[in-house]
């Protein structure tokens, strides 16, 4: 599971644990620079399309996995 630091109620992670693929982690295959900017390329016109606007790339993480129960709060992400 993701270790969230004590206090964080982002996701009800005690109840349900939730799990983060890193696109960035070359151990696994296909992963890193290359599969990051794929990703963007791909989502970019339906994220822009979405919103109604024009993005500007700024972060990727990876892919994060919700558990059955899972909750995720209405939240601004920090870059």
């Amino acid at each position: 599971p993701e270790n969230w630091n004590t206090g964080n109620t982002y996701t009800n992670h005690w109840d349900s644990p939730t799990y983060m693929i890193s696109v960035e982690n070359t151990a696994l295959r296909g992963a890193g620079a290359g599969l990051k900017s794929e990703l963007w390329t791909a989502a970019e016109a339906t994220i822009s399309e979405w919103v109604g606007e024009e993005l500007t790339p700024c972060s990727l993480y990876g892919i994060r996995v919700y558990t059955e129960g899972a909750v995720l709060a209405t939240h601004v992400d920090r870059f």
